[in-house]
């Protein structure tokens, strides 16, 4: 009975990720879910109160899978910085199936502010921590002025639009966006 408990809830996780990924949070109904995984709304229920907690599940349960590859990445010591941003990113690419810009919208705009809290911090410690932890480990220095924070949240802002699922087949690879961020346009200083 536990293990028949446990599947319905990952399968609600797996079709919640799936419908809030294409759609967004707002657009996504539990009817759906529920049709889509199976199940009555009442079973769902039984595993989560609401959609906003079905929501939370399907980002915890990507956020830790994607950390635990992501922390591999940064703790490799046969790697150079460049290598590890360019793995980083491409991790990024196939194991994040989620818009950036509609998932930092939908925690800002659909969600309670207790569950911001609890998701912006679970994103910062497992998408954000490993990648500050690489440039402050870099084997590059960085310029005057630049701190591992800034790069930071400017390698992610930078990459986002890379990694989105509809832009698979985008003019510039991964390898050609972490060579601009790390290395610019300029050919000269």
């Amino acid at each position: 009975m536990e293990k028949e408990t446990k599947n319905t809830r990952v399968k609600i996780i797996q079709v919640a990720t799936r419908l809030f990924m294409d759609n967004g949070y707002q657009s996504t109904s539990t009817r759906q879910i529920a049709q889509l995984a199976e199940v009555t709304q009442p079973n769902l229920y039984h595993h989560f109160k609401n959609k906003e907690e079905v929501y939370v599940g399907v980002i915890e349960s990507l956020l830790g899978d994607v950390n635990k590859e992501l922390v591999k990445i940064v703790g490799n010591p046969s790697l150079d910085t460049i290598s590890k941003l360019q793995k980083f990113a491409e991790c990024l690419k196939t194991k994040h199936p989620f818009d950036f810009d509609l998932m930092m919208h939908d925690f800002r705009t659909n969600l309670a502010e207790e569950t911001q809290m609890k998701l912006f911090s679970l994103w910062n410690s497992s998408y954000k921590a490993p990648l500050l932890n690489l440039f402050e480990e870099s084997d590059f220095a960085m310029r005057n002025g630049l701190s591992p924070e800034i790069a930071t949240t400017h390698f992610l802002n930078t990459l986002s639009p890379y990694i989105k699922t509809e832009q698979s087949n985008a003019s510039l690879s991964i390898t050609r966006v972490v060579d601009l961020f790390v290395f610019g346009v300029s050919a000269t200083k």
